[in-house]
């Protein structure tokens, strides 16, 4: 009868310590889970703040990013909400985002103030400068300066634009644009051909995973590219964050 108690104390004991063991192990993945996904984000995105929050069993994972850089242009805000593939802690020392998430939907926000230092920094140099973005409720306005050659010479033109912002797959574009050169509107051709040095105004490309976003809306000041972002929930997420 003691060998019999003896027995099942032991049973019992060693049946606890597996489940604490595969509990503590559980959260192990999901933290680590979440530490890959913040410190790839740090090394594509380089945000001056960041979040992560990973779904128990690693399916999903929500994120916040503040001051990410986009191809040189700052983001005041970057949100997603993606699909995980399975463990991606284990893929850390070869993963890349692209390997990690399947796919997300995100919302970004946009500041008229970083747009117009990225433009001050001498981004398209030799092509604008002094150019800055006004963004209105129903669009944008611009002015700058437009190099051009005429006959072995640059000379300078006075800018003005106004137009929208579409939404594509690979960026945000000017669209509908009207463009006069020296205070003399110019016709489609010479505005297009303008454009196309400007377009895309922001551009996906440096995002290595998928992302989608549904539309675009101007407001005063800023440019909010939106999507369907769920955040997890409190209670069962395993969380990391970092600050620069």
């Amino acid at each position: 009868m003691k060998a019999f108690k003896f027995f099942a104390s032991g049973a019992c004991a060693l049946i606890l310590a597996t489940t604490c063991c595969a509990a503590l192990n559980a959260g192990t993945v999901e933290n680590n889970a979440a530490s890959t996904i913040g410190r790839l984000l740090i090394n594509e995105l380089t945000p001056e703040k960041i979040e992560v929050a990973v779904s128990k069993e690693v399916k999903k994972a929500w994120v916040r990013c503040r001051g990410s850089k986009l191809s040189g242009l700052r983001v005041e805000l970057l949100e997603l909400s993606a699909s995980l593939a399975a463990d991606p802690s284990a893929k850390e020392s070869a993963a890349s985002l692209a390997d990690i998430i399947s796919a997300s939907s995100g919302r970004m926000i946009l500041k008229e103030e970083d747009v117009n230092e990225y433009f001050a920094k001498g981004q398209n140099a030799g092509v604008f400068s002094d150019m800055r973005f006004r963004f209105l409720h129903k669009g944008f306005t611009a002015s700058g300066k437009f190099e051009s050659d005429l006959l072995f010479t640059k000379i300078e033109l006075e800018l003005e634009a106004k137009g929208k912002l579409a939404l594509r797959s690979d960026g945000v574009y000017l669209e509908e644009t009207d463009i006069s050169l020296e205070g003399t509107r110019q016709p489609r051709r010479v505005t297009e051909f303008i454009i196309s040095r400007i377009n895309p105004l922001l551009s996906f490309s440096k995002i290595s995973f998928p992302v989608s976003f549904t539309s675009v809306d101007i407001a005063k000041g800023t440019i909010a590219l939106n999507g369907k972002v769920e955040k997890i929930a409190v209670t069962g997420a395993y969380k990391w964050s970092c600050a620069d």
